[in-house]
Order: structure tokens, then sequence, then C-alpha cells
């Protein structure tokens, strides 16, 4: 298959790619930010829809992995955020739709399900999110799920934890890891859910928790991934040590004192 994979740039989509390469398919980077010119890649802004349908063209299957930046100013108010986030997943689907694409994966967040108490089923509605990122994460579902129901795609919405390099240990600000949290995930452990995905005979929209440590199995629900795709993490965390709860109890509450009321 020829992948097309939105925010292809970003440190995400970077791991993401590489189980799907390894898989013998091909992958299409598309980013309004460009990389190192290497493989095939398209420069454009997924806000607009004359981009999007240009770098879908010719692809079979569509990996939404784009996000708004983390800057202070892009999840400040709904402008930025929404216009590349939601518009930008809009555009994808409907553009895949007109080229006859029927795989996708949206790559959504923990953060739809935020307000929710642990332990979190898979197949809780993304209805609590976790402030204007979740938000827009929770209305990326939505158009996902729309495109399974309108559409006819076969759509899979991971909803992925902390990602972070677990050969480096350090999350995409390039700020070490120093303590384990069931949340982790790596970024090929990502792509091998998402492989398995698009390389299946499946139907309709489902919702599948992806993380890489067995803290997360029950907690997060990660079992069902595990048993619905017939898949195992393969970059684990364990040599991390687990948090200390004095000190984990210290920051909470240091983070509270600095909270206004």
């Amino acid at each position: 298959m020829r992948i097309l994979v939105s925010g292809g740039w970003g440190f995400l989509a970077r791991g993401l790619v590489l189980p799907l390469e390894v898989a013998g398919h091909a992958v299409r980077r598309f980013d309004v930010q460009e990389g190192d010119r290497t493989g095939d890649f398209i420069r454009g802004d997924v806000a607009r829809l004359d981009d999007v349908r240009s770098a879908v063209k010719g692809c079979d299957a569509l990996i939404v992995a784009h996000m708004a930046p983390r800057s202070p100013d892009a999840y400040a108010t709904p402008e930025i955020c929404f216009d590349i986030n939601v518009r930008g997943t809009a555009n994808l689907f409907f553009a895949a739709h007109e080229h006859g694409i029927r795989r996708a994966v949206l790559i959504s967040s923990t953060a739809t399900i935020s307000g929710y108490p642990k332990p979190w089923r898979h197949d809780l509605p993304g209805d609590r999110p976790a402030g204007l990122y979740g938000l827009t994460k929770a209305c990326q579902e939505q158009i996902a799920r729309f495109a399974a129901d309108s559409y006819g795609m076969a759509v899979a919405a991971l909803r992925i934890g902390y990602v972070v390099d677990a050969d480096r240990m350090r999350d995409k600000y390039g700020r070490e890891v120093g303590e384990r949290n069931e949340m982790d995930c790596d970024r090929r452990d990502v792509g091998e859910v998402a492989r398995r995905w698009l390389e299946g005979d499946w139907r309709g929209f489902e919702i599948f928790p992806v993380m890489s440590t067995h803290e997360a199995m029950d907690s997060c629900d990660l079992r069902h991934t595990c048993q619905w795709l017939n898949w195992e993490p393969r970059y684990d965390f364990d040599r991390l040590p687990t948090p200390d709860p004095a000190k984990a109890a210290a920051r909470r509450s240091a983070k509270s004192e600095r909270t206004p009321s």
C-alpha cells in the first residue's frame, strides 16, 4: 500500500512510519514543514483542501497524525488548534473519500476521556476531554466515525498515551524521561498497531488504546487492543524506576498552590 501520513515530519510520525516501511509499504509524508527531502514527500497545509487533495492522490490508505504545535498560543484560543486539528482532519477524510481510499487510522488521544475515572474502557465516548487539545481530538474522533458511517471507510482511532522514544528515553521536546508511567508509549508500537489495522479486513469504526506498558493492560484497557489485533507492545519501559509516591504528592501539592482558584 501507499500510505499517506499527515504531520509526516513530526516526532510521532518519524517513528510511526518505521513498522510500515519494514513491512514493505510505501509512505508518503504530508507536512507543512520540510524534512530531509528524501522519499515521497508533499509539502502542504492540512487546513487547505486543495493541498490535501493533491496529497491523497494515488494513495491507498491514510494515517491522520498531524497536530497543532504545542506552542503556548496554539491552544490558548480555538483559532489555531481547531483550524489544524479539526478542519485539517475533516479535509483529509473528505479528500480520501473523493479518491476512493477505504482504510484509515486516526491518531487520537486519551485526552478525549481524561474526565472519566480509571480504569478506562476502550469504548468510552470521547465526551470528557481535557482542555482545548482534548476537545479537538474528540472532534477528530467524531469526524472519523462519520467517515466510517457515511463513506463506508474502515477507520481505527488510536487513543495513545505519552509518546516517548524508548531507545533514548526522551519525549518530543527532547526531555529525558526518568520515571515509568503507565501511559508511556513508543512511536513504533503506535505504528505497528496502525499497520495491523490497515492490513486487516475490517469494517466500520473502532477505538484502540495504545500504550507500551503492562500497567496499561487493565487501567487503560490495552488488553482490548492486544486481543483484537493480535498484538503485544514491543518497546517496554520496565527499566525505568516507578515514581516515588512522596515526590509525586509533593508535585501535586505544589501545582495546586500555583493554580488560582
